[in-house]
């Protein structure tokens, strides 16, 4: 329940930067995208998020919603996989041209980062001694 928390909190830090700077959030994509481990490294982190998420998702209060959400990143981990690094980058180039949608899904995404930390930490039904 603790990594998943983790997962919350992240999730909270990196909405907070995107309300803060929308724009300082779409130079950052740019800048990662430019870096020659960024494919790899956006793989990686979907895997190794989305796995914690389905591995942990039995120690929250929504188990079915964290473990969907686990399986998605790990989609989309095979999908970059499939996708390519090249197609990759260019995708992640034209997304940062969207700047005035990040102000806006960070707002959603700090409310659902929220609500990972309280599905997280919350008490489950089967188990009252957490």
């Amino acid at each position: 329940m603790y990594m998943i928390a983790a997962i919350g909190l992240l999730t909270i830090a990196l909405s907070l930067l995107m309300i803060a700077s929308p724009g300082g959030w779409a130079r950052g994509i740019l800048l990662f995208a430019a870096k020659p481990y960024f494919h790899a490294a956006e793989i990686l982190s979907r895997l190794v998020l989305g796995g914690t998420l389905v591995a942990f998702a039995g120690d929250t209060l929504h188990p079915r919603l964290m473990g969907a959400v686990g399986y998605v990143l790990v989609a989309v981990a095979v999908g970059l996989l499939c996708m390519g690094s090249r197609r990759h980058r260019a995708f992640a180039e034209k997304s940062a041209s969207f700047d005035k949608v990040f102000r806006p899904a960070g707002f959603f995404s700090l409310a659902f980062g929220v609500f990972v930390v309280l599905s997280a930490l919350g008490t489950h039904p089967t188990t009252p001694w957490r």
